[in-house]
């Protein structure tokens, strides 16, 4: 299941360097550069993590499906499940694509850290529904926040000005997840010491595919 707070006290020590040498270590082997954005989806692909739309659930009746996809039923983001060996993931289709991406994300975390879970409740479909500790949610939170915004990617971004609209759209992050990332990173304080704290205001977004040419350097493969 998944949290939206934003949790990070009380880590074990070392806990935040892992997570960013975890981030860099998956996007090297997935061919990306350190700061590279990289895709929730794709990553559940490496994972071997399936991502289900409620219409794919099945024994799951045509009311349950409309009231989940309602407004009424806009409080849940995912639910991880098990089923025959497989790990799938069902997301709420009713979430900004940046909201759906953050919560793939927390629930690859919890496989990357092989969380045992606190319960599993089997459904009447016969699939195995998890529910974690605090803990376990707290570290999936940040561990999230790192594989969708490490450190390196903030800092290049800063260092190369790219105008915060620019950076959200190629991350697929939302305003509140960067600037809780710039903050809790120190990347903020440390480019604002460096003169550039001040961003352009009132940006126009880029169109779609045709990306700046700081950001196609983004979207680069690691060289081998």
């Amino acid at each position: 299941m998944t949290r939206t707070s934003g949790v990070s006290s009380g880590f074990e020590r070392g806990f935040k360097s892992w997570c960013e040498n975890t981030s860099e270590s998956i996007r090297v082997k997935m061919g990306l550069m350190p700061h590279s954005p990289l895709a929730a989806l794709e990553l559940a692909k490496k994972l071997d993590v399936e991502v289900w739309n409620l219409s794919e659930v099945p024994g799951l009746s045509a009311s349950t499906s409309s009231f989940l996809s309602s407004e009424a039923g806009n409080e849940w983001s995912a639910v991880t499940v098990q089923a025959n060996g497989r790990q799938i993931v069902v997301l709420n289709p009713r979430h900004s694509d940046a909201r759906r991406s953050s919560t793939l994300m927390h629930e690859l975390a919890h496989v990357i850290r092989q969380h045992p879970p606190a319960q599993a409740v089997t459904s009447e479909s016969g699939f195995v529904i998890r529910v974690f500790e605090e803990k376990q949610e707290a570290e999936a939170d940040w561990l999230a926040g790192t594989l969708l915004l490490p450190r390196a990617a903030l800092a290049y971004c800063s260092s190369k000005r790219i105008p915060v609209p620019e950076i959200l759209a190629a991350y697929n992050v939302s305003n509140a997840l960067y600037g809780y990332r710039m903050r809790m990173t120190g990347v903020s304080r440390q480019f604002a010491r460096n003169g550039h704290g001040k961003r352009m205001s009132g940006v126009v977004m880029l169109q779609r595919n045709r990306p700046s040419s700081t950001l196609q350097g983004l979207q680069g493969q690691q060289p081998h």
